[in-house]
């Protein structure tokens, strides 16, 4: 991850703007824990040069720490993970910028040759441009000329944890009238394969960096044509964490068109016979069709490296039997108009607190207060929320209204519930405070 460590933090006076290459970066203001004396949040605001490309808020983390033997202080910056953004070069320059104002440096990793930006932004995409789906198909159709003879949408083929992107790649160069999702969690992985995409100059790929299972609710009925997951990691000693279960083939299932294919190819057998004992439950919705060693027309890193140990590779494909009804995702996560008061949550009063349902959990971590002399006094509550498995974490920001930093949470179901939770801690320490 870019950082660099220093052995005490000057900040520049806040806000700050500053214009590279890239475009003009602007730091905010700094939010300190009430939690930890020890941890802030420094909030960025990056416009690009190109104006057709979105405008990214994120913070960078500032913990300063005790060096043992000897006890010396040392501060390091870094992006915070859970505003995290691509590409990584936005970042490294944010926190170049920083760099140049302190007068001594321990460390950092921000040199290195680095891609040129707009190689990339076409390409890597976040989660929100994917919650109006059928008008993303729309637009990329329109710009990347995909249909030229056809006014249909195109075929959507999705891979599900790409890693180096041969499999990915060959499709979109062999398959160019359609339009390859790749999600990838490893980082490196995914900006590695963005460079590629545009040395090859491809058009028909999008690629993020997001849960599968959480993509995949996200997405519309019938979406889909085919769902390639080639050799996930087995788990085979922690099967429940696993990508394929019962939330993921029914989701799968609502996500594919009538005759779409979901492919997982696998080298372990215990993997293999564990995906045949779930489809079982799913007789309804899918036909499956099993091979050993099948040939594929690409061999991708990992399957070169067990073919090599001459491992069998097994192959197992559900064929989707019918179409699904439609699905429109309808989640309310504004707030309530009590909350344009004062700070709701002060440090005297504030909890770390946790609420467990039956189906998903609350859990106020943090509240982080910005200097009282700073152009707008605010802060920001951290909490996480949502499924057990597939947990989230935000900030709400509060200036002159309460609403969620950068974006609102995926409208999942149990994300609105957790929501709702909230709104009602919310307004019962709003109701406190009045009393107070």
């Amino acid at each position: 991850m870019p950082h660099f460590k220093t052995t005490q933090l000057k900040l520049p006076n806040l806000p700050l703007k500053v214009t590279n290459s890239l475009g003009e970066f602007c730091f905010m203001q700094v939010f300190h824990s009430t939690q930890n004396p020890h941890f802030a949040l420094l909030q960025v605001c990056f416009n690009p040069k190109d104006s057709k490309e979105k405008t990214k808020n994120f913070f960078l983390e500032i913990k300063t720490r005790l060096k043992t033997p000897h006890k010396t202080k040392e501060t390091i910056v870094h992006l915070d993970k859970n505003s995290r953004i691509s590409p990584i070069e936005i970042i490294k320059s944010a926190l170049k910028i920083l760099m140049d104002f302190q007068d001594s440096i321990l460390s950092h990793n921000l040199n290195g040759k680095s891609q040129a930006l707009e190689r990339k932004l076409p390409f890597i995409r976040e989660i929100g441009d994917f919650l109006d789906f059928e008008n993303l198909l729309k637009t990329f159709t329109k710009e990347s000329q995909i249909s030229k003879s056809s006014n249909s949408l195109p075929k959507v083929w999705l891979e599900i944890g790409f890693g180096s992107g041969r499999h990915l790649l060959h499709n979109a160069k062999n398959y160019p009238e359609i339009l390859h999702i790749g999600l990838e969690i490893h980082s490196p992985s995914l900006e590695q394969v963005a460079r590629q995409i545009g040395l090859l100059g491809l058009k028909n790929v999008l690629i993020l960096n997001y849960d599968a299972r959480i993509f995949l609710e996200i997405l519309p009925s019938n979406a889909l044509d085919k769902i390639f997951v080639h050799f996930p990691v087995p788990w085979d000693k922690q099967p429940h964490r696993r990508i394929l279960s019962q939330a993921f083939l029914a989701q799968s299932a609502r996500a594919l068109k009538e005759n779409g294919i979901l492919q997982l190819r696998t080298d372990s057998l215990d993997y293999f016979n564990y995906a045949k004992n779930l489809a079982q439950d799913f007789k309804a919705d899918f036909q499956t069709q099993s091979q050993i060693n099948a040939q594929e027309a690409i061999i991708s890193k990992y399957e070169a490296r067990w073919l090599r140990q001459k491992k069998d590779i097994y192959t197992l494909e559900f064929l989707a039997l019918h179409s699904s009804a439609s699905r429109k995702l309808d989640c309310d996560f504004a707030f309530l108009d009590s909350a344009a008061q004062p700070l709701l949550f002060l440090p005297k009063n504030f909890q770390k607190t946790k609420i467990v349902q039956k189906d998903y959990f609350l859990h106020l971590e943090d509240l982080l207060i910005s200097p009282c002399d700073s152009p707008s006094p605010s802060c920001l509550l951290k909490i996480s929320f949502g499924d057990f498995n597939y947990p989230q974490t935000r900030y709400t920001m509060q200036t002159n209204r309460l609403a969620y930093f950068k974006e609102n949470p995926l409208p999942t179901y149990l994300n609105h519930k957790a929501h709702q939770q909230l709104l009602q801690l919310i307004q019962n320490n709003f109701s406190l405070y009045k009393e107070s």
